[in-house]
């Protein structure tokens, strides 16, 4: 049986050559072959058995998959592949299709060879997730290691782990666990007045006015919160700085893949907001950004215009070194810099293809100003 070391020392050897090798890989041929393959590997499945890794898998046949994972027969994982670099967005639906298609299949993986979005039906039953599970960044992995959420996920996919029946509940954990830390998150910005009359009640302070709640006891609130969760942070860190007294990357990079907002996501989103009012060609774009948002995902957000499906701008992935992946629809595509500016030219082109397609006024907007 694979332990959590070994599974941890041998995705950390299939990241680095994955990065090492991806910019070969040219075509989705050679991603299947040479990254996606090795990762299914990885997870104990025997790729050279056409009776458990069958490539360009059908249910219908007008509906194929990349490569299905055989139990019986019967495809349990379905896992679809674009070329190294390709921005996945617009491969989901096929996949969805795929997935709601073969009732068997509990499993849905989207990869581009070092990105790998997991998928489950934890929502409807036979009917894949809008929102992975988990995300797994070979790159980042590469530079910063393997965090313990990602490893604790990714053993429930193994071979001789995976059980068809059990897989939706344990990517439930993990969506749960997410979404806490998203409202936990929320709460500590700014606590609401709702969790702020909870939290008195819990030390004995009972009923207290509104203005007083909102002028006194919200900043106190806050400030707890603050403590609570930035203190541990800090003294972690020292507990594993380096020998020069530095924080370790893999540390900072564990504990920025446990918070779901971390602070340089929300200043990209504000940075984005602020550039695109630079940037906007007329008083239409420069409208529109009011309506850019984003929303969280394990390990990156996604930034979009009004809608996340149809005006999504770019997922973001922070990096451990100063190197963040910014990942634009195609052709664009993913742009890794430690400067921000650079991604200007691809940030103004597809928002202003968004506003166009989606119009200058948001849904947003078009309610707020009918009512």
């Amino acid at each position: 049986m694979t332990t959590s070391n070994e599974l941890r020392a041998g995705l950390l050897a299939v990241a680095k050559r994955s990065v090492s090798i991806m910019t070969a890989c040219s075509n989705e041929e050679s991603t299947k072959l040479y990254l996606v393959l090795p990762f299914l590997g990885l997870l104990g499945y025997d790729y050279a058995n056409p009776y458990e890794v069958y490539p360009n898998h059908a249910v219908a046949p007008d509906c194929r998959i990349g490569f299905a994972i055989l139990r019986d027969g019967l495809p349990v994982i379905a896992i679809e592949a674009r070329k190294a670099g390709a921005d996945l967005f617009d491969a989901r639906a096929n996949l969805t299709r795929y997935f709601n298609e073969a009732a068997e299949v509990k499993l849905a993986i989207l990869t581009n060879g070092t990105l790998f979005e997991m998928y489950v039906d934890s929502t409807s039953p036979s009917t894949m997730d809008a929102e992975p599970f988990l995300t797994v960044d070979l790159e980042t992995i590469a530079r910063a290691g393997v965090t313990d959420e990602i490893l604790e996920a990714l053993i429930a996919a193994t071979k001789e782990n995976y059980d068809p029946d059990t897989i939706a509940e344990a990517a439930h954990i993990q969506l749960v666990k997410k979404r806490l830390r998203s409202v936990f998150v929320e709460e500590a910005k700014g606590p609401t007045e709702e969790f702020c009359r909870f939290a008195l009640a819990r030390i004995g302070v009972a009923a207290p006015r509104k203005d007083i709640l909102a002028r006194h006891y919200a900043p106190l609130i806050k400030n707890a919160f603050e403590e609570s969760l930035v203190v541990p942070v800090v003294e972690r860190l020292r507990a594993q700085s380096s020998g020069d007294g530095r924080p370790n990357p893999m540390a900072l990079h564990q504990i920025s893949q446990r918070i779901a907002t971390t602070e340089n996501q929300l200043k990209i989103v504000s940075y984005v907001r602020r550039r695109l009012a630079y940037l906007a060609a007329d008083e239409t774009a420069f409208d529109a950004i009011e309506a850019v948002r984003f929303s969280d995902y394990v390990g990156r957000i996604c930034v979009y215009y009004d809608r996340e499906r149809k005006g999504r701008l770019f997922d973001y992935i922070e990096g451990a070194d100063g190197y963040d992946k910014y990942i634009f629809p195609d052709p664009i595509g993913e742009i890794v810099t430690n400067n921000v500016l650079e991604i200007d030219t691809a940030l103004k082109t597809v928002f202003a293809a968004r506003v166009r397609e989606l119009g200058g006024q948001s849904q947003h907007q078009k309610t707020a100003r009918s009512a």
